[in-house]
């Protein structure tokens, strides 16, 4: 059994199904196994989403791209492909100046395939903009741009099989950010926005087909939108301290384990 709490919470979850872990790696690779079936668990992610939808996901331009083909509402993602690529045929310095400015010089600079918070910058100057491409690109990771829309609440919603399981809300403090390890509270999503949410998220899931997945809402002056679609769905800081969120997510990861097995 790992050592990890958020990694053993899920290995905990079919505890009583006849499900067990043989550890490959410590702390990160594992074999599920039940009965005559088994498959290999990387870090947290089980193994319910398809290659190429998981590929999109991890990509935060193409994730808009899908999403915006589908008519749903999301936060605007452009790509910049690292400017010493071989494939590099335009200046993406060029290319980045032109959408700072068409966004009213208020953006956010973060490298396309995420990296769960780090790397992300708001921008407000053509220098910083430059400095911090040149950060990101000499990481050998590509980027991407979009429009700032200030936001004092995002909503996560944890998908499984197209169905909405969990609703929490991340209200921001000292940060421009909602990452609840910077400091950001979590609270209770309002009833009223659930319908609208569940909407949202579904279509969003259906879009990418996960079937496994978080959909990260912003509650902006321009509605609700789309920010970012999470193919790992990490819920380690919202459990923290607390019971029942602990059972909630439980219960979450025990339904896709015993899904997974039924895939074969």
């Amino acid at each position: 059994m790992t050592d990890r709490p958020y990694l053993a919470l899920i290995q905990e979850s079919v505890q009583h199904d006849d499900v067990t872990f043989e550890e490959i790696a410590p702390n990160y690779l594992y074999r599920a196994k039940k009965e005559q079936k088994s498959f290999i668990m990387h870090d947290v992610e089980i193994g319910l989403n398809n290659s190429a939808s998981l590929k999109i996901a991890r990509s935060k331009s193409g994730t808009y791209s899908v999403l915006k083909k589908a008519g749903i509402p999301a936060v605007e993602h452009y790509f910049l492909l690292n400017d010493s690529s071989r494939f590099s045929k335009s200046n993406s310095y060029h290319l980045a100046a032109g959408h700072f400015h068409s966004f009213g010089e208020n953006m956010v600079l973060k490298q396309d395939d995420g990296s769960q918070g780090k790397n992300v910058y708001q921008i407000h100057s053509a220098e910083e903009l430059q400095s911090k491409l040149k950060t990101l690109f000499s990481l050998e990771v590509n980027a991407c741009l979009s429009p700032y829309y200030p936001s004092t609440y995002e909503y996560r919603i944890i998908m499984l099989k197209d169905e909405p399981k969990l609703f929490l809300a991340k209200e921001r403090t000292t940060s421009w950010k909602h990452n609840l390890i910077g400091g950001s509270l979590s609270k209770e999503v309002p009833a009223a926005l659930i319908p609208i949410l569940s909407k949202i998220a579904t279509d969003t899931s259906t879009a990418l087909e996960l079937d496994f997945c978080s959909v990260d809402i912003l509650d902006t002056s321009h509605g609700l939108l789309v920010l970012e679609v999470n193919e790992q769905v990490m819920l380690d800081e919202y459990v923290k301290g607390d019971p029942n969120r602990k059972e909630k997510v439980s219960a979450i990861y025990r339904e896709a384990i015993l899904e997974r097995f039924t895939r074969y």
